[in-house]
């Protein structure tokens, strides 16, 4: 035994000079372009029989010799699995001795320590296996007599340690003890029993297949020997309780509260966190000043000077020639605004010289009556939408403006999924509308099938899904009137769209933006040209959300160029508000992505907790279709409830008043 410690010191030592020769060679930090990362492996072991018979030859270190052969693969982090073939010999004597010639074929899993010595290429390492051993041995006893036993087999299993030295990316050398545990008597003494056995083994393991990266430079750690990366790691600048490394707020404040990612908390995510904010509860998507504010029409203007159309339009808007008393009538006025507007900027906005070629478009809906609310929202949510009246008095409205027919039917189809089941394929001659006309087919020989409904040009579908555009869509309100407006108003405005409301009035709608600023620049020029109410309304996820600088008093609609003020109606004191949920104020960051999710939020403080809302309504049927939405997100709780003039009413208790 005193022999096997010195050989296993003198193997160790040897592994020591090796990691200071090869310390500056390899690429072991870096990772390997092969699964796997197969390794063939050849290695030496010297044995001990720990069975009956034991003697001199016991330290005898070139008696017991073995070798080993075999592939490694790496199968997890720090796991590896051998297929190894072995061959050695075992020959022991005391008064009796024997000599035994043995094979065995095992598989082995290693598991490697490399996270204990970080500064070194020397990491320890488990081993666990089982194997087949075959053996033959001859065995003489006192007397001397000799006899040969037929070849046996067994079934072992071996657990053992070592250390490992990564001598570069492609060599690996294994230093082990192990202790193999038999299920046969291998030395055939009279005194039968299971003979066990030490062993140690010196392996190296080499890589030949895996393709080391082009790109990368060989990694010398002397330059890092100095750093301690743990503290690194757990380093926190701020104090924050959140690690630099994961900081993705690095600097904040001592005492703000964070969330998981180290980012002082911002309830109503304006972009100005808490500790900032002076206005905790700002609509979603509303514009702010660095305060957390809500801006105001004119502090906008101060603030965004690069987009302050309303000082780059103020010859047009303050035109003291154009004044609206001056006209019999809002078509004659607006027409004046636009021919002035249109002779300072817009020079070449006669488009009827401009000859375009014949165009085709999508029609997606027709009315000749009020549209209903949640069909002028679906309408507005599609960023192309256009508007045209026809000769029986119709509206059509329309979108996209295609020369392909392959791609009209595309959109057709996408159209169709989002929810839209009247479709017609339109031709635009220069402004005139008509509808398509496919080509006929051959006369087939049999009678010809009987013409076709004239509606019926494409399949109309089942309506499959809810409209949904994530990115907001932002457009500019212009008006509602009792009339419709001359088409000359709107020469050099894109994306007209008029809609008839259930009250009579054709509301207007002007331009389609995805930024809110150049809605809101646009905006401005919409009241240079004399809608002076303009203002912006987005629509995200079908729904109509958050407007921009709308006016307080109620929209102005025209008759006979006075202003006409509609009364108020019973529902409209009615209002069904949608209640999520009672928290705090500060939710946690999960919660928020959570209600983030269902788009525009607000809340009320109720003591020292807050009600959250997650929308108004003029009528049930609206409230409850948004309830759906909120409990489908996995609030189950939510509820609607009735106000009545301001004052919280039951669901019945509102029913019953509009049914008067």
């Amino acid at each position: 035994m005193k022999n096997l410690i010195q050989f296993t010191c003198i193997v160790f030592l040897i592994s020591l000079y090796s990691s200071n020769v090869f310390s500056q060679r390899g690429y072991y930090e870096q990772e390997l372009e092969m699964p796997f990362q197969p390794r063939f492996t050849l290695g030496s072991s010297y044995y001990s029989s720990q069975g009956d018979i034991s003697g001199p030859k016991t330290g005898n270190l070139l008696g017991n010799i073995g070798f080993n052969a075999g592939v490694r693969f790496n199968v997890a982090r720090n796991t590896d699995v051998s297929l190894l073939f072995n061959r050695f010999k075992l020959s022991e004597s005391s008064a009796t001795q024997f000599s035994s010639e043995l094979r065995s074929f095992g598989l082995f899993f290693d598991y490697t320590f490399n996270n204990i010595f970080k500064k070194t290429r020397i990491s320890p390492f488990a081993r666990v296996g089982l194997q087949s051993i075959s053996y033959k041995t001859v065995y003489w006893d006192e007397e001397d007599v000799r006899t040969v036993y037929p070849s046996e087999s067994s079934i072992a299993s071996l657990f053992g340690a070592g250390f490992a030295l990564d001598v570069s990316e492609r060599i690996r050398l294994d230093i082990s003890v192990n202790n193999i545990i038999n299920t046969s008597d291998i030395d055939m003494d009279p005194v039968e029993g299971n003979d066990n056995m030490m062993m140690v083994n010196f392996a190296i393991h080499y890589d030949f297949f895996t393709r080391i990266p082009k790109n990368k430079n060989t990694i010398d750690d002397s330059f890092y020997s100095d750093v301690n990366f743990q503290a690194l790691d757990l380093e926190d600048t701020d104090g924050d309780l959140v690690a630099d490394i994961d900081d993705e707020c690095p600097n904040t404040p001592q005492g703000v509260k964070v969330d998981e990612r180290g980012c002082p908390f911002d309830s109503d995510n304006d972009g100005v966190p808490n500790y900032l904010d002076k206005q905790l509860n700002t609509r979603n998507g509303a514009l702010v000043d660095e305060q957390g504010v809500e801006l105001t029409e004119e502090k906008y203007e101060g603030m965004y000077e690069y987009l302050a159309a309303s000082r780059k339009y103020a010859a047009i808007y303050n035109q003291s020639e154009i004044k609206e008393g001056d006209y019999k009538d809002i078509n004659d006025y607006l027409i004046a605004k636009a021919n002035e507007f249109n002779k300072e900027y817009n020079e070449s906005t006669d488009s009827e010289n401009v000859v375009q070629g014949l165009r085709y478009k999508i029609q997606i809906a027709k009315y000749n009556t009020d549209v209903p609310e949640d069909i002028q929202v679906k309408l507005l949510s599609v960023d192309d939408l256009e508007s045209f009246t026809q000769d029986d008095g119709y509206v059509i409205y329309l979108v996209g403006s295609y020369t392909s027919m392959e791609t009209v039917l595309n959109r057709s189809n996408a159209l169709e999924v989002q929810g839209f089941d009247e479709i017609y394929i339109m031709v635009d001659n220069n402004g005139v509308i008509s509808k398509y006309s496919p080509p006929a087919p051959p006369a087939p020989p049999a009678p010809p099938a009987p013409p076709a409904p004239a509606e019926e040009n494409i399949v109309k579908k089942k309506v499959i899904a809810k409209i949904t555009n994530t990115e907001p869509i932002y457009r500019v309100q212009i008006g509602a009137y009792d009339k419709k407006l001359a088409q000359e108003v709107f020469v050099g405005v894109n994306n007209v769209v008029h809609i008839k409301d259930k009250d009579g009035l054709i509301k207007y709608m002007a331009g389609s933006f995805s930024d809110k600023k150049k809605a809101i620049e646009y905006m401005f020029e919409m009241r240079a040209r004399g809608f002076k109410d303009a203002f912006v309304v987005g629509f995200v996820n079908g729904e109509r959300s958050i407007e921009y600088f709308a006016p307080n008093k109620k929209e102005t609609n025209y008759k006979n160029s006075k202003v006409m003020q509609e009364p108020e109606s019973i529902e409209e004191n009615i209002s069904f508000i949608v209640q999520i949920m009672v928290g705090p104020e500060n939710l946690n960051a999960d919660q928020m992505q959570k209600l983030n999710s269902l788009g525009e939020i607000k809340k009320e403080r109720k003591g020292e907790m807050y009600r959250y809302f997650a929308g108004t309504y003029n009528s049930i049927d609206a409230a409850n279709k948004r309830l759906n939405e909120v409990k489908k997100k996995g609030y189950l709780d939510a509820f609607v409830f009735a106000k009545y003039n301001g004052k919280r009413i039951t669901i019945k208790e509102a029913n019953q008043i509009i049914n008067k």
